[in-house]
């Protein structure tokens, strides 16, 4: 079958300077000014509300009584599970006994996570300058990273893709045997008197069937879910609308306009505000002082592709 050969020359005026400022010229500074302000905005909504105060306890408690204090957050990815750990973390007030920035740490494990990951991961959020964990150097970096813990004063540990944890090509069911990353863990919040917050999807939804040991240590079971189309969405958009100044977003407090946001993004916070980010982008730079159905459509367009199955909720842009 024949096919026709485009050579590069064919593409007049594409030189690499005009390509690069082609990628960086498709919102103003302005627009990218706006679209910041709005990413950094957050939401308390009732869900949210009641993992902080979670975390507030935990965070309290810990060192400060000898019971080890943990919590299980379990919700769908986009339903923020974590941005509320870095808002808990970017709030925490100054304490006299926490090296400032050092209250709360965060750590991301990998399928297949085991113990030397674990510590290498915790020597890196404690900023220590080796954090390569060699198997047979395991016991002496554990300690390490323990007595670094303390140094710093943190108190509470998040724990991102906990799922990871009973992940071994399939979900490992409960039994009398320690996983190393697991066993870890453990002995990271008994050594060093840590608080720990473990953050899943619905592949990790309890705990002991995991480990037992360790769902004894982290007690409390807190879930997070998309948006259903009811009050609590729509007071979501009400404060979204209510905290961006320019462009003006009242139009997803409009009743159709809320149902169609909820389609577009299925209730999903991430996909949310990555619509509205998009919808504010677009606003700005058409000179509008409102966002539109016409940025909401061309939003949708832009974030979702012209491939996506979904058809646009907000019409043909």
């Amino acid at each position: 079958m024949a096919r026709d050969v485009i050579e590069s020359d064919d593409f007049s005026g594409d030189d690499e300077s005009g390509i690069q400022a082609r990628r960086m010229s498709m919102y103003s500074i302005r627009a990218i000014m706006a679209a910041r302000e709005v990413a950094d905005m957050y939401i308390l909504f009732p869900q949210v509300k009641a993992a902080l105060a979670a975390f507030d306890r935990i965070y309290q408690l810990s060192r400060a009584v000898s019971i080890p204090q943990g919590a299980l957050l379990v919700g769908p990815p986009g339903s923020s599970k974590t941005s509320v750990a870095h808002y808990f973390m970017q709030s925490l007030p100054p304490a006299p006994d926490v090296v400032d920035g050092f209250g709360a740490l965060f750590v991301r494990l990998r399928p297949g996570a085991s113990a030397g990951m674990i510590v290498s991961q915790v020597l890196n959020a404690v900023r220590h300058p080796f954090t390569n964990v060699r198997n047979d150097r395991i016991t002496p970096m554990r300690d390490i990273a323990c007595e670094a813990l303390q140094h710093k004063g943190t108190r509470l540990l998040f724990v991102d893709e906990a799922q990871c944890l009973g992940l071994r090509g399939r979900v490992r069911m409960s039994d009398d045997r320690d996983t190393s990353a697991v066993n870890m863990l453990r002995e990271i919040m008994d050594r060093a008197g840590v608080g720990l917050v473990l953050m899943a999807d619905h592949r990790l939804p309890r705990l002991d069937q995991v480990d037992r040991a360790l769902a004894d240590r982290v007690s409390v079971s807190l879930s997070l879910s998309h948006f259903e189309n009811d009050g609590t969405w729509a007071a979501f958009l009400r404060g979204v609308a209510r905290n961006v100044r320019m462009p003006s977003l009242q139009l997803l407090t409009d009743g159709a306009t809320r149902t169609a946001t909820h389609a577009a993004t299925g209730g999903s916070r991430r996909a949310t505000m990555r619509l509205v980010i998009e919808a504010v982008l677009i606003a700005i730079d058409a000179e509008s002082s409102e966002v539109t159905l016409s940025h909401l459509q061309l939003a949708f367009q832009r974030t979702r592709g012209t491939s996506h199955e979904l058809p646009n909720p907000y019409g043909n842009a």
